[in-house]
């Protein structure tokens, strides 16, 4: 009587940990030419054939994290014997991290401060650039935030240029996102007087000019402050 060994197989995947949208590959080791049937996820089974050194492979790319479950295993030949094995090998998928922007005011005069606060993935290291100059980088802290804070002249603009996770393997997402801080500037006025001489008890007019409907505050010979806003033409 010849009795045939029972046909076994058993899988393994490499890299082990990914990236979402990153590939890797499922190899299954055993019997050669025998049949395993699997699943993905506990998802309908589906067959490979090993070929005459024993191995196949299944290879995709992945979002989310993957485990690949051994049905059976089928040997070649007559008769076929069936192995009703059970193992799996799962595959970790690390989703890319991300991070967005805010700025606190959102509109200040020439000269003040804001703060500009990134808000992501715990950790990650956030490249980012200032009105489309040269890259800098900031890493967020365990909360998943930083604070970039300075003065400001103008309008300014701060672009997330992309997100990379701490540990191994370090994601990036190539995420595109800005913030723009409004900078107004300050307002001017100047004084004039006409005529610039004249003779006691006669008439003269100072003139104010500057920012339209800007509110002036002056003072004759050092007096009382007093108000004066100007029109819309800025007189």
């Amino acid at each position: 009587l010849t009795v045939l060994p029972l046909p076994t197989a058993s899988a393994s995947v490499s890299p082990t940990t990914i990236c979402s949208n990153s590939s890797a590959t499922f190899t299954l080791t055993g019997t050669p030419n025998a049949t395993v049937t699997y699943n993905i996820n506990g998802g309908a089974n589906q067959t490979v054939t090993l070929n005459g050194a024993g191995t196949a492979t299944i290879s995709g790319t992945y979002t989310a994290n993957t485990t690949l479950n051994i049905v059976s295993v089928a040997s070649a030949g007559t008769p076929s014997c069936v192995n009703p094995q059970t193992s799996s090998v799962t595959l970790t998928v690390l989703p890319l991290p991300t991070a967005s922007a805010s700025v606190s005011p959102t509109t200040i005069c020439s000269n003040s401060s804001a703060t500009f606060t990134l808000t992501g993935t715990p950790n990650a290291t956030v490249t980012y650039n200032i009105n489309g100059g040269a890259n800098q980088t900031v890493t967020l802290n365990g909360a998943g935030t930083a604070t970039i804070s300075g003065t400001y002249t103008a309008n300014t603009t701060l672009n997330i240029v992309s997100v990379a996770s701490a540990g191994t393997p370090s994601c990036v997402n190539p995420q595109t996102s800005s913030v723009t801080l409004t900078v107004l500037p300050l307002p001017t006025a100047s004084a004039s007087v006409s005529p610039t001489t004249i003779c006691s008890n006669s008439s003269a007019t100072f003139t104010l000019t500057g920012t339209p409907n800007a509110t002036v505050t002056y003072n004759i010979n050092g007096g009382a402050n007093q108000t004066v806003t100007l029109n819309g033409a800025g007189t």
